[in-house]
């Protein structure tokens, strides 16, 4: 059920973020056509192309976030929820949909920040007249002499952001559940509840930092990446866990769809 959860739950983002998206490389690449210009009359082309740029990709990050939370609060605490809890579907169906979309959708839009700074590059590239291979540019990376263990120090960081966006989500789901339980003005409920899971995380963090401050560190000092990269791993699903059965609870037992 799960599966067919998703099937609409990351269309339906999609349908709304993928036009941004178009817009978001449209803006990198008419600014990287206009980048080289920077030292003739078109200079105000450049300034202009630059600000939409920035304009846009700041737009899609707001709007991915505020997807993200209206998402689930419309689907299962707001107007669609009737709907959706008389779906034989669990609880924990419906939340675990919401956060692998949002999940989803972070990182697509992290990637595509990552393509359109590669669009600047190309159309910098264009309008200098220099010739552009993507056949050379593998072979110089190929051939760089990478450090040893970067395979596994990119795996590890990969997991770690993960976990840690999961965790986000996961707070921001508990927030505003928690929120909703206000009869009255549950934006606020919700944003006084954020504050107050990030005091938590602060307070846990400080409880936590005397058990792992030196087993981040090799016997000569050097900085233990695997060691700080298993206790973070480990606290960031142990709350995920923790903001998931606050919604599960809180969902099942005290729903409040007045």
């Amino acid at each position: 059920m799960l599966g067919k959860l998703l099937k609409y739950e990351i269309p339906a983002m999609g349908r709304k973020l993928l036009p941004l998206y178009a817009a978001w490389a449209a803006t990198a690449l008419f600014l990287g056509l206009t980048t080289q210009s920077a030292d003739s009359k078109t200079e105000f082309m450049v300034v202009i192309s630059a600000l939409l740029y920035t304009a846009v990709a700041t737009a899609i990050f707001v709007m991915t976030i505020i997807l993200i939370v209206q998402r689930y609060s419309n689907s299962l605490l707001g107007d669609e929820a009737y709907f959706n809890h008389v779906l034989p579907v669990s609880v924990s169906a419906h939340i675990g949909n919401k956060a692998i979309s949002a999940t989803l959708w972070v990182f697509v839009t992290v990637l595509v920040a990552i393509l359109t700074a590669i669009l600047i590059g190309i159309g910098a590239v264009i309008v200098a007249g220099q010739g552009f291979s993507l056949r050379e540019m593998i072979h110089d990376l190929l051939s760089v002499e990478w450090p040893e263990h970067l395979g596994l120090y990119i795996i590890e960081v990969l997991i770690m952001v993960i976990a840690s966006v999961v965790k986000t989500i996961m707070q921001i789901y508990a927030a505003v559940t928690i929120g909703h339980q206000a009869q009255n003005h549950t934006t606020l409920a919700s944003i006084g509840a954020y504050i107050v899971i990030l005091i938590f995380e602060s307070m846990v963090g400080r409880m936590l930092l005397p058990l792992f401050a030196h087993t981040g560190y090799c016997d000569d000092g050097c900085l233990n990446f695997t060691m700080i990269f298993i206790p973070g791993v480990i606290v960031s699903i142990a709350l995920s866990a923790v903001y998931f059965f606050i919604c599960k609870y809180l969902m099942e037992k005290h729903l409040n769809l007045n």
